[in-house]
């Protein structure tokens, strides 16, 4: 994928260079190599020769404790001169010990310092014997020899190796023959031959026959052992291994001794000069392969320069005819892509590749010109259809809903009457369907828009907990006749206001709480929302225990008119976009949404958004005492956690027994969480003639809500749903007075209390008009209704005067729209007060509520909608 992305002229750099570094590197190993073979070869030849005057020195010493027992003076002619080899092979030790480590080093210098200390002092100290000199010098000297020995040639080839395996055994052979020359000496001097000289002689003995085994055995070639077959054919060679058994027999009179010492000088210059001649054709073995290795290293420079030469002159040549020719096609090319009318064809010059490739170029070029003039055509069709498309989903849209808007708000009012229990079966039956079909109809309106990119965000800021609250409240009802309990968690560290498209992420939250309640049974479904400060992060996750969604479903779960699998649309119902709408929001408003999922165990659906928080305005605090009465309700936790935002002291007790008429001093109120196996209108009362000031306010599990015990207490909170409604209802001192009363049989919660105001219906339709008007009457407010826009800017701009305006957008004669501009234009003229105009459109499309707005409306209801939906605007405007 790489070399995909790189020019042609960079990747013939890449041609030329990787060779050239191919080459350098082999050449590298190759002279690397050859020159630790040359410098192996050095450090042979060196080590040879420090090992060669190593024996030399060994010989000099011999000689001169040998002269010295059969004279009574030092011949002080020959000390100097060992003297002088010792310095001699000191300055020689560092032509080779400069390549090796300190220990070893000075293992070496050492060794020859103290050698030359001896030598200084021999002959000077009277209390010394010869033979303790002989053997203190032979002792040094060994020192200095298994110094040498141990400087190893790493890196060394076999041959090498061998040649210092063979030449190390020879040395040590030699220099074991030196020192038995010496013992020899050594018992003349004596006399006799003590235990310790005979253990010592033996020793000597069994040494040189290791060392020189080793070097028949393993080192020897045939020429060598031509040379010592030779040798020890010799008669001085028999004689003195005659004379070694006469000694350790102990016959060792004067002549024998005589003989025996004169035999091993002439042993020990054989084998000097059996050594010297070895280590020279050695030296010279080891010379002839440096120079082949330095003339190998010089070949091998001159092959590397003459190859990279060439290399480099071709990959230019090369590149250059490739690059010239392409820097035409392209320069052709870039004209081509930057839709200039003058570009023409690539100039074919030549007979080679690049010129059957311009020629099938050319051929593109014109077939691309052909295509493009067909693709212009093609895409103002494209535009013109998805134009139709959207104005026929929108028409389809508003059609669709002006029915379904009856057909809803008479279901509503069919409620509110007596029904036989299969009548209000059939109506509940009506409104589910109706329900359903709206969800289907927004699910595709959202889609479209989305897939066609005409879905804007409209950041503001919002209530994070309310916006919670009030999404699960919505399921509340389906989650009561599936028997599933809603739980929600709200992190503590979450801000109050977010600013995002609070409506979009209600949608989401609503979408999977919606499909977390279908398909979960007599089970539970959980809310928790958290938020990361450092990532300015939400996460919202919805787990349930229901049915689950098998592993190969996971993936294509999220695309549209696609469920779990084929049953689910018979089995559950729905139209498969809900979650694929989810998905889309979620990446519009640049977030993530994962699934977790075992089969019959259940799901878990988790979104996270990155949302900035507003600058956090601190909750209302309110100094009250409460006690909370718990009874093992599983939400009592939450409850906990909502009282300490608001600063609520609170006492928690398990039970009605543990209330205590000391523990109600200053109380303001009792939060009695219900439980099924307690008598709770006991528990009541109860609490009433324990704390008489306090207020008792039932706290309900939203699937167990009675409206007896709601009927008894002070104020009634339905768990898990707090945020403002439980606030609102701790501030009010637990009010239970409404603004809207509906009959006993049916009564609509929060709707205010009527005051005799007027409203203005501008409706077109006759069964749109009938569902406003009854609503109206049930809220006990006067209205006029007029069929199109024009009637409505006539009695507005005739005096009269209304709380607000129902104002419907499409409508003959005059629209909404216009309506309303005008009507704010004529207000501007007459300083009059704006009424505030509420939009009552079956159209939901954004453009279309923007357009409400920037004409001057100041809020919007679509089509259907519910008694509870414009009565909670009317409080908005405090219309009452």
């Amino acid at each position: 994928m790489l070399l995909k992305r790189l020019k042609i002229k960079s990747r013939l750099v890449l041609l030329c260079l990787i060779p050239a570094i191919v080459v350098s590197v082999g050449a590298y190993i190759i002279l690397k190599h050859l020159a630790a073979n040359l410098s192996s070869y050095k450090l042979t030849e060196n080590k040879i020769e420090l090992i060669d005057e190593t024996l030399n020195l060994n010989n000099r010493l011999y000689r001169l404790f040998a002269d010295k027992a059969t004279n009574v003076h030092w011949n002080r002619q020959q000390i100097q001169d060992v003297r002088n080899l010792v310095i001699e092979l000191e300055n020689e030790s560092h032509n080779i010990t400069s390549y090796y480590s300190g220990e070893t080093v000075s293992g070496i210098d050492a060794s020859l310092k103290e050698l030359q200390l001896f030598l200084t002092n021999v002959g000077e100290d009277q209390s010394t014997s010869l033979i303790e000199s002989a053997q203190l010098g032979f002792a040094l000297n060994y020192e200095v020899l298994v110094a040498i020995n141990k400087l190893k040639i790493h890196g060394a080839s076999s041959e090498l190796f061998y040649v210092n395996e063979n030449f190390e055994y020879l040395s040590w052979f030699l220099y074991w023959v030196q020192k038995e020359a010496w013992l020899v000496h050594a018992i003349k001097l004596q006399g006799m031959v003590s235990d310790e000289v005979r253990r010592e002689y033996v020793e000597v003995i069994s040494r040189q026959q290791v060392f020189w085994e080793n070097f028949v055995n393993y080192a020897a070639n045939n020429d060598q052992l031509s040379q010592i077959n030779t040798l020890l054919s010799d008669s001085a060679y028999q004689k003195a291994s005659l004379l070694r058994a006469k000694i350790l027999d102990g016959d060792i009179s004067p002549n024998i001794l005589d003989e025996g010492a004169r035999l091993n000088v002439q042993k020990v210059d054989k084998l000097l000069h059996l050594f010297t001649g070895y280590s020279n054709t050695i030296a010279a073995n080891i010379q002839h392969q440096r120079h082949v290795a330095t003339s190998q290293i010089w070949a091998t420079r001159g092959v590397v320069i003459a190859v990279l030469f060439i290399l480099v002159t071709v990959s230019v040549t090369t590149s250059y005819r490739i690059t010239e020719k392409l820097s035409r096609i392209l320069e052709t090319m870039r004209g081509l892509n930057s839709k200039c009318d003058r570009v023409g064809l690539i100039e074919v010059d030549g007979r080679d590749e690049f010129s059957e490739f311009a020629d099938n170029l050319n051929a593109v070029i014109v077939q691309v010109r052909e295509h493009e003039r067909s693709l212009v055509i093609a895409r103002e069709e494209a535009i013109q259809a998805n134009k139709a498309k959207s104005a026929f989903l929108a028409n389809i849209s508003h059609e669709i809903r002006t029915p379904l808007n009856g057909i809803i708000g008479l279901t509503e009012i069919l409620t509110m009457h007596e029904l036989t229990p299969s009548q209000k079966e059939i109506v509940t039956d009506i409104e589910i369907s109706s329900q359903t079909l709206l969800v289907l109809i927004n699910d595709v309106l959202d889609l479209s828009k989305i897939e066609s990119g005409k879905l804007g965000l409209s950041p503001s800021q919002f209530d994070v907990r309310e916006l919670v609250y009030n999404t699960t409240n919505l399921v509340n009802s389906k989650a009561l006749s599936q028997l599933n309990e809603l739980h929600v968690l709200i992190d503590t560290n979450v801000p109050r206001y977010l600013n995002a498209d609070g409506v979009r992420v209600k949608q989401v939250l609503m979408n999977l709480l919606s499909n977390a309640v279908k398909f979960t049974h007599e089970g539970y479904v959980k809310t928790h929302v958290s938020y990361d400060w450092d990532k300015q992060l939400l996460t919202c996750t919805v787990s349930d225990t229901g049915i689950g969604i098998q592993k190969d479903r996971l993936e294509s779960i999220f695309e549209p008119f696609h469920q779990a699998d084929s049953t689910i649309t018979r089995r559950y119902g729905g139209t498969g976009l809900g979650l694929t709408i989810c998905k889309q929001l979620i990446d519009l408003m640049k977030g993530k949404i994962t699934l977790e999922s075992i089969p019959n165990m259940g799901s878990q659906f988790a979104f996270s958004l990155p949302i900035s928080a507003v600058e956090d305005e601190p909750y209302e605090h309110l100094e009250m005492k409460t006690i909370l009465i718990a009874n093992g309700s599983p939400y009592v936790e939450p409850i906990l956690q909502e009282c300490e935002l608001y600063d609520i002291q609170v006492e928690r007790l398990e039970s009605i027994d543990e209330l205590k008429g000391d523990k109600t001093a200053r109380t303001s109120c009792i939060l009695y969480c219900t439980n099924l196996v307690r008598n709770t209108l006991s528990d009541i009362q109860a609490a009433r003639f324990i704390a008489p000031s306090a207020k008792v306010i039932t706290m309900q599990h939203h699937l167990f809500v009675s409206q007896e015990v709601t009927n008894n207490a002070d104020g009634n909170v339905t768990l898990p749903f707090l945020g403002e409604k439980f606030l609102t209802l701790l501030k009010s001192e637990f009010s239970t007075a409404v603004k809207y009363k509906l009959p006993q049989d049916h009564q609509i919660e929060n709707i205010p209390a009527p005051l005799g105001r007027r409203i203005l219906i501008v409706e077109d339709n006759l069964m749109n008009q009938k569902i406003a008007g009854f609503f109206l009457d049930r809220a006990d407010l006067e209205y006029t209704i007029v069929n199109n826009g024009q009637e409505a800017l006539d009695i507005i701009t005739q005096g009269a005067e209304y709380s607000a305006i129902l104002m419907d957008c499409m409508m003959p004669v005059m629209d909404g729209l216009t309506a309303t501009q005008k009507i704010r234009e004529w207000e501007e003229q007459n300083n009059k007060a704006p009424v505030p105009i509420i939009a009552l459109t079956a159209s939901v499309l954004d453009e279309d509520v923007t357009k409400c707005f920037e004409a001057g409306m100041n809020a919007y209801l679509p089509k259907p909608y519910k008694s509870e939906q414009l009565y909670g605007i009317f409080e908005k405007f405090n219309i009452s």
